[in-house]
């Protein structure tokens, strides 16, 4: 199974991506070589722009006195052409949403159909984005407020991207180029005539029985407002507060990269480390301190397995201890800012950004201790010891030092946030140049030559993100014309009016979508239909993101996806049906804290209302 929303991506300086999410060596064509080097170029020149003009946005406005009006325009426009540029290199990746298993359980000799299947719902999705996205361009004519640029030229990155997509898509076909060929001609031409004959030419169907009129209405609701689809998606990614998100996972990549996370181990293992079962809170704790920086759940539980399953193994703990562990102590990541899940519920909710910041802090640490209590009696039980060595005055103090570069992180994101000298993309921006300088300068461990590497895998795990999110658009603006949203509201209210009843109906709710569904694409589609009924009853849509957000990572450690669980496990070779079981008595810890943090809104609430002041609900 493929988890498109917390992917990380090795990137070998020799390789070349193929089909399938598979890297093989560099081969092919020179002309296929110096398309997928260009389009990897471009996107990572995307980003780099995009980050450029947004410091320069803050030092023109604080150090000359003179703000830039085109900066975040011009940090829009080549922030959506990475992202729809990206879509196009992640073909060749392997990067898109799937769910390999539903192939999988066919027999061999129908796999093949199966995937030509998959690839010719793409390529009618492709053509059906290049029809329409072209139909916008030649009909949009006016122009942006800052820059004066054709506003065409936005909306042309949809169609391209879909283009790229389809090319990269026949590219990928496994076989001789004469297969390659043949599939190619077959997914363009089926995904040509499915568009023709269900968009341009109409169908007529008098004689139909009921079940497929129903069926063709379905059809026909969605394909309505085709026409209205790449406007969706391009809106759905443009939002300066979005581009926060590639910025914070460049800052964790230049944080592993760079030396600052096995610091924050090191003073990790120096506190705790010593205590029963030191080795499981140091990896709770490090996933605490690290994740307020990086941003990536997946990321982090990736890099902490690499560096402490090992040696925790060789003294003795159980592999797939280690890897539940690690992948429910990665939970915490997204309730500690500046959590990517943070942001995109508050762009898609329209709820302030640094007051679900602030709002995480506190269930943060209440569900760091859950674990450790956890960890504690589990450790107990089975007799992991600590490490046999107490840190000593003298090392604490060493390893403060060696991690006092990066403590000041967070504090400077959310306290230029909250003094309003930054919003959170600038923050997020002057991040990822304070981890760079760290990284290079003072650690001296990130090197120039991993530059392109770190560059477009932060490029990669944007565009997953960003794709969900534009794709999800248009699915949001279908419900709100439906009035979905207000009728769900209207039926469970209808249940009971009192708020605690609604809030555990929502919570059995919001704990069953996590099973099959990742945070990122649960929040885009539920968020626009819970809205309206937290607003009905009451309860402050901060608060609610929180019970949301942890609701949806705690499905992040259970099945079927499990996405932390199965990143854990693949890496250190564990079982993942065994490291699922290991994970229960963490999962009735996170669960626990779950009730304590819904029934108790002051532990949400503290923080923003405190350093921010309280908001109309």
């Amino acid at each position: 199974m493929t988890h498109p929303t917390e992917k990380t991506f090795a990137l070998p300086a020799d390789a070349t991506p193929a089909s399938g999410g598979k890297s093989v060596r560099a081969g092919g064509s020179i002309i296929g070589r110096i398309f997928d080097r260009t389009c990897e170029t471009l996107v990572v020149l995307g980003l780099v722009i995009s980050l450029l003009a947004t410091i320069l946005q803050v030092v023109a406005r604080y150090v000359f006195n003179s703000p830039v009006t085109w900066s975040e325009e011009l940090s829009r426009f080549v922030f959506i052409w990475s992202v729809f540029l990206g879509a196009g290199v992640m073909v060749r990746y392997g990067g898109h949403v799937s769910v390999d298993s539903l192939i999988a359980i066919f027999p061999k000799w129908m796999q093949r159909g199966t995937w030509l299947l998959s690839n010719f719902v793409m390529g009618a999705t492709c053509v059906t984005l290049i029809a329409f996205g072209w139909q916008i361009v030649y009909t949009i004519g006016s122009l942006s407020p800052a820059m004066r640029m054709p506003l065409r030229l936005f909306y042309a990155s949809v169609p391209v991207g879909a283009l790229l997509v389809l090319i990269n898509l026949i590219r990928g076909q496994s076989g001789s180029f004469r297969e390659r060929l043949r599939d190619g001609v077959v997914i363009i031409a089926a995904s040509g005539l499915a568009f023709w004959i269900f968009i341009a030419g109409g169908i007529e169907a008098p004689a139909w029985d009921p079940g497929t009129v129903v069926g063709l209405g379905v059809i026909a609701l969605i394909l309505l407002g085709l026409v209205a689809v790449p406007h969706q998606m391009m809106n759905g990614v443009d939002s300066f507060i979005l581009l926060a998100v590639p910025f914070f996972l460049l800052a964790g990549q230049f944080m592993n990269e760079g030396g600052i996370t096995e610091r924050l181990v090191a003073l990790a293992t120096n506190l705790v480390g010593h205590i029963t079962g030191g080795l499981a809170h140091v990896n709770i704790l490090a996933s605490f301190l690290i994740g307020g920086l990086s941003g990536s759940a997946a990321g982090d539980a990736a890099g902490l397995t690499k560096v402490l399953v090992p040696e925790m193994e060789r003294r003795g703990y159980h592999k797939e201890f280690c890897c539940a562990v690690t992948a429910n102590a990665a939970v915490i990541d997204n309730l500690i800012p500046p959590a990517a899940t943070m942001m995109i519920y508050g762009a898609v909710a329209s709820v302030s950004v640094p007051r679900i910041f602030l709002a995480g802090i506190v269930p943060g640490m209440v569900l760091t201790l859950g674990l450790m209590v956890a960890a504690q009696v589990m450790s107990i039980r089975r007799g992991y010891k600590g490490l046999e060595h107490r840190a000593t005055g003298r090392e604490m103090a060493r390893s403060l030092k060696g991690a006092g570069w990066a403590i000041p992180m967070p504090f400077m994101i959310l306290g230029g946030m909250r003094a309003g000298v930054v919003t959170p993309t600038e923050a997020a921006g002057v991040a990822v140049v304070y981890a760079f300088l760290v990284g290079a300068f003072v650690y001296k461990q990130l090197k120039m030559r991993d530059l392109p590497r770190i560059l477009l895998q932060a490029g990669m795990e944007t565009c997953m993100v960003m794709l969900i999110l534009g794709a999800s658009q248009p699915f949001g603006w279908v419900l709100t014309a439906e009035q979905i949203p207000q009728q769900a509201a209207e039926f469970v209210t209808s249940l009971s009016g009192n708020p605690l009843v609604v809030l555990m109906l929502l919570n059995v709710f919001l704990l069953i979508v996590g099973l099959p569904l990742e945070a990122n694409p649960a929040i885009i589609i539920l968020v626009p239909i819970l809205g309206p009924i937290i607003q009905a009853i009451g309860v402050d849509p901060v608060h609610f993101a929180i019970i949301v957000i942890l609701n949806l990572m705690l499905g992040s450690v259970t099945p079927p996806v499990g996405i932390l669980v199965f990143v854990t496990s693949t890496i250190a070779g564990a079982s993942p049906g065994k490291v699922f079981r290991e994970c229960v008595p963490f999962l009735v810890a996170g669960i626990v804290v779950l009730l304590i943090v819904t029934y108790v809104p002051a532990l949400s609430l503290f923080l923003p209302d405190l350093l921010m002041g309280v908001s109309a609900k």
